[in-house]
């Protein structure tokens, strides 16, 4: 394998601050960027992952020739006049690949998309260019683009996210309207690498065929999370990078249009990082003075380690541009604030670096310095409790939770929703790293595809229905990750003309039952709004672990898992006994434990019970409120768990769109494992009567059944409801 990277050096880089930070010693990538780290050496991380995996990664890029081949059978398809669509900026890599594109016979059309700063040189060269090569042209505007930008500097802290999804949304439905299958971006491969291909690489994926289906479903959900494209427009157009097809360097682009056109002419009025467009230098601004990072700092450092770009240069390009008259005119127009120098903002909750997914364009990620040690926070005793119970199966603790609308199945609109909930609560962008045996969680910010599924329930009976709601519960627990997320996962059930259902599955070590409260308040308020609203400010989920500082003594510190079972053993445990209690009025989590301790001291055991109170406010331990109600004098475990969750009913606002849904298959109560090693009694109150529900692993079932425990706990408490009737 050939690595193209420059040679080690010692490396030290300024920031915008003027604050000396670390940088690779090959690439040059910036200390400050979210979670990158340095050997011994000082070489960071992606410089070794590509000296380890360059054959595989290479594998994805092919050659020209396959870039015609592939564009040509599409266009034969479908019976077009046209085999391609360029996105036209006028910049220096999308004038070559027009120029290449003649030059290889492909009929193209162009498309640009002025966005209001694109630079005058940049316009006449789209101009004079098409005109010279005879192209059919046209150029697009997007009305209200001033307040896309304003959207994207308060939500990305660039200019670049909203820029590209109007010139995303708009060339999609121009090529469509055409019949052109085919549209073709001038991405460089450091882009690619960035923007495409990331997201896989940090996952052990480097293989085209499985890249391949991802990238497409990721459009897919980019263009539908963010608009009203419908899914056959979407689908009936191929995004095809030129540069995938093409390795010419920065020198070869610059001399084959200084050879081909006298034409072209590089724009003077534009940044180091773009040829065509002005607003780009008060993104960049933007985005490093508040992230503290340039957001071209990773696609820039991908082109040095492909060979494309010398080091110097691209320390060259990614200088912070100046705070001139130009870029402040260019806020004020818009109407965002210039932060001042040296605002950079740590662990601010809002969003901060630029991650990847496989869709099209990057979403955002927060916390520029999440990963950093000062920036990690312990787990509360009451995480480490659950993680202990959890045993074998950590990432699967999710509570599932089913919702109905009064509406038919909106999948823009849950997508809408779910980036609005993972943009605004720190809780749901958490994920937790082991280090030397400790866990620490730290806010990772929205990256990846949206977590939403769509499931097709229509014409479906009552049982077909049931069967793949627990189907769905199982998949969206497996898609739980504690170390890469995302720890919410939701699924819009499609019930045909019947209204849609929305199943939501949310990791125990995030939201106890306040947090749902919160969580459901928010998410009506985005549906009742069609996805967007301004919500209430929320509190920092990690502010709040912190200060819970982590006692000796504490019952319920005991970090480490569970004794490992086997899979049979685990499915023979899962299997609950139900006893349902009309107590005329809801019982407390205080009367039940009660109940449970003085039938275990009826038939001569210790009574020791551990009580898991959901619907109390947040006690010193973090999630939830434990408690022993009784513990037994030898110190040995206690021998019954009881988990209180109140009326689930009361979880949703007054005014919510939704009604909560009572159903086995997506039972809030359940979680993977519940019954393994201690008797877990769950309860909850529905219109006033509540439900017990007891789990036992197989060696306790038969004393349990035998001595009649839950019958006699149920007579208890209908006794202690009778003699409280007036």
């Amino acid at each position: 394998m050939t690595t193209h990277l420059a040679p080690a050096t010692t490396a030290a880089a300024e920031t915008g601050t003027g604050t000396p930070e670390r940088a690779c010693a090959r690439c040059g990538i910036s200390g400050r960027y979210p979670g990158i780290a340095f050997d011994a050496a000082g070489i960071c991380d992606l410089c070794t992952m590509y000296e380890r995996h360059g054959t595989e990664i290479d594998a994805y890029f092919g050659d020209v020739e396959r870039f015609v081949s592939l564009v040509r059978a599409r266009s034969a398809e479908r019976g077009s006049d046209v085999d391609c669509l360029l996105l036209y900026s006028g910049g220096k890599d999308s004038s070559y690949v027009l120029y290449r594109l003649i030059d290889l016979g492909l009929r193209v059309r162009t498309f640009t998309f002025d966005n209001g700063f694109i630079s005058r040189t940049a316009l006449r060269n789209v101009e004079t260019i098409t005109s010279e090569l005879g192209i059919e042209h046209v150029t697009a505007t997007h009305a209200d683009q001033d307040r896309v930008f304003l959207r994207s500097l308060q939500q990305h802290k660039s200019v670049c996210n909203g820029c590209f999804r109007s010139l995303l949304d708009l060339s999609t439905r121009h090529a469509h309207d055409l019949g052109i299958p085919t549209i073709v971006t001038g991405l460089s491969r450091g882009q690619i690498m960035d923007e495409r291909l990331s997201w896989f690489h940090r996952r052990g994926i480097f293989d085209p065929a499985e890249i391949e289906p991802g990238l497409r479903e990721g459009r897919r959900v980019y263009h539908q999370s963010g608009g009203d494209i419908a899914p056959e427009v979407v689908d009936s157009v191929e995004v095809v990078d030129y540069y995938r097809y093409s390795d010419v360097t920065k020198d070869g682009i610059r001399a084959l249009l200084h050879e081909r056109s006298d034409l072209w002419a590089q724009p003077g009025d534009t940044g180091f990082c773009s040829s065509n467009c002005m607003i780009n230098d008060a993104g960049v601004l933007v985005h490093t003075r508040e992230r503290g990072f340039h957001n071209y700092e990773a696609p820039t450092r991908w082109e040095v380690r492909l060979g494309h770009l010398e080091r110097a240069e691209a320390d060259e390009e990614l200088r912070m541009p100046a705070a001139t008259p130009r870029v402040r005119k260019m806020l004020m127009r818009i109407g965002y604030p210039l932060p001042e120098a040296g605002t950079v903002r740590p662990g601010a909750g809002a969003p901060a670096a630029e991650r990847t997914s496989p869709a099209v364009t990057t979403v955002s990620t927060s916390d520029a310095d999440s990963t950093a040690d000062g920036h990690r926070t312990p787990l509360t005793p009451a995480q480490r409790q659950v993680l202990a119970r959890a045993g074998n199966t950590p990432g699967r603790q999710g509570r599932a939770l089913l919702l109905e609308a009064k509406a038919p199945a909106d999948s823009a609109l849950a997508r809408r929703s779910t980036l609005a909930l993972l943009l605004h609560h720190e809780a749901l962008r958490l994920r937790f790293a082991e280090r030397d045996g400790e866990w620490e969680q730290y806010d990772a910010g929205v990256s990846g595809a949206l977590p939403v599924l769509r499931l097709d329930a229509s014409g479906r009976d009552t049982p077909a229905e049931a069967g793949l709601l627990r189907a769905a519960v199982d998949r969206l627990r497996s898609r739980i990750s504690l170390t890469d997320g995302p720890l919410l996962q939701l699924a819009l059930v499609d019930r045909g003309p019947l209204p849609a259902r929305l199943l939501l599955v949310v990791h125990e070590l995030l939201a106890d039952t306040r947090s749902w409260r919160t969580l459901l308040r928010d998410l009506s308020a985005l549906w009742a709004a069609g996805g967007e609203t301004p919500l209430p400010p929320t509190e920092s989920f990690l502010h709040r672990a912190a200060a819970v500082a982590p006692g000796a003594a504490d019952r319920f510190d005991q970090p480490g898992p569970g004794p490992a079972r086997s899979p049979a053993a685990d499915a023979d445990a899962r299997e609950p006994v139900r006893i349902r209690v009309d107590c005329g009025a809801p019982a407390s989590a205080t009367r039940v434990a009660a109940a449970l301790s003085a039938v275990l001291a009826d038939l001569g055991d210790e009574p020791g019970v551990e009580v898991l109170d959901h619907t109390a406010e947040d006690g010193p331990r973090g999630i939830g409120r434990w408690s022993l109600a009784q513990a037994p004098s030898s110190g040995a475990p206690a021998l019954i768990r009881y988990e209180h969750f109140g009326d689930l009913a009361a979880l949703l606002p007054a005014d919510s769109p939704f009604a909560l849904v009572a159903a086995d298959e997506a039972d809030f109560t359940v979680l993977p494992g519940t019954g393994r090693d201690t008797v877990t009694v769950s309860g909850v109150v529905r219109q006033g009567v509540l439900h017990l529900d007891w789990w036992c692993p197989p060696g306790r079932r038969g004393r349990l059944l035998a001595a009649a425990v839950p019958e006699r706990v149920a007579r208890r408490l209908t006794a202690a409801t009778d003699s409280a009737a007036p």
